[in-house]
């Protein structure tokens, strides 16, 4: 009996205009692909039928474990790790440095701190208007602390501050430095952004599942002193091999879509 975490869906194309999607079923240590169903390809499909690049972007998924513990090979994870150092930026400052977070006790150390954080209820988006936590949203600290338990690795993504020197700069600066300080700041984090959409696309296209986990955020005194970083944490990858598959792609809340997303011109 094969388990829940030994089947992944994946999809071949048709000259036919079908697709059939396939299980790749892992028994011991051999993996073999068999038909599972057979659908029509819809019109973005045929479309990008054998682009394996658009095919990866079109198919990302945040996938929050539950993960298997098999480990992600450490070949795979340099490969990830070159992918967003491959990222462009503006000026070409590069203003990311990345941690890569091997051990379990190291990840747990984290999640541990996570979880004992204060204002977890209260960790949400704010209205810049009055400071106050949106309505608008729920907390997801703890379940994000828990996809970072069960992740095979993980990469913490730190803003180096080239431009703005980063979150404590701002803080402390004039209303007339923060207009264009905020501006540096937007363009680090551009850049940050290709460079970890980069390690996503790339963790995919490796056949690992992976999630990113803002929140963790909430716990950046104790990551900063247990990773030594100096910057601005923003945020962790979390990769491994996810027990359940995708789940179905979700619309974007209704309170963030005010307009058509795309203008043309």
């Amino acid at each position: 009996m094969l388990g829940v975490g030994e089947i992944r869906n994946h999809s071949a194309s048709l000259r036919s205009g079908a697709r059939i999607i396939l299980a790749r079923q892992r028994i011991g240590g051999f993996e073999a692909q068999l038909p599972r169903y057979i659908r029509p390809m819809s019109a973005q499909e045929q479309t990008t039928a054998g682009n394996a690049v658009i095919e990866t972007i079109l198919r990302r998924r945040s996938i929050r474990g539950p993960y298997h513990d098999r480990p992600v090979p450490r070949g795979h994870v340099e490969l990830v790790l070159a992918s967003g150092l491959a990222a462009p930026s503006s000026k070409n400052a590069q203003p990311w440095r990345f941690h890569v977070l091997e051990t379990v006790g190291l990840r747990t150390r984290i999640a541990d701190a996570v979880d004992r954080s204060s204002g977890i209820e209260e960790y949400v988006p704010h209205d810049p208007r009055t400071g106050n936590p949106s309505p608008h949203w729920s907390s997801t600290v703890l379940e994000s602390s828990a996809v970072l338990r069960t992740a095979a690795v993980a990469i913490a993504i730190e803003n180096r501050g080239v431009f703005s020197g980063g979150r404590a700069t701002l803080y402390a600066a004039s209303h007339e430095a923060l207009i264009g300080n905020l501006t540096a700041y937007g363009f680090e984090t551009m850049g940050l952004g290709t460079a970890l959409e980069n390690m996503w696309l790339a963790a995919n296209s490796l056949g690992i599942d992976a999630a990113f986990l803002g929140d963790l955020v909430i716990a950046e005194g104790e990551a900063r002193t247990l990773l030594g970083i100096e910057g601005d944490l923003m945020g962790v990858l979390a990769m491994g091999y996810s027990l359940e598959g995708p789940a179905p792609k979700q619309a974007p809340p209704p309170v963030t879509q005010t307009d058509s997303p795309v203008v043309w011109h």
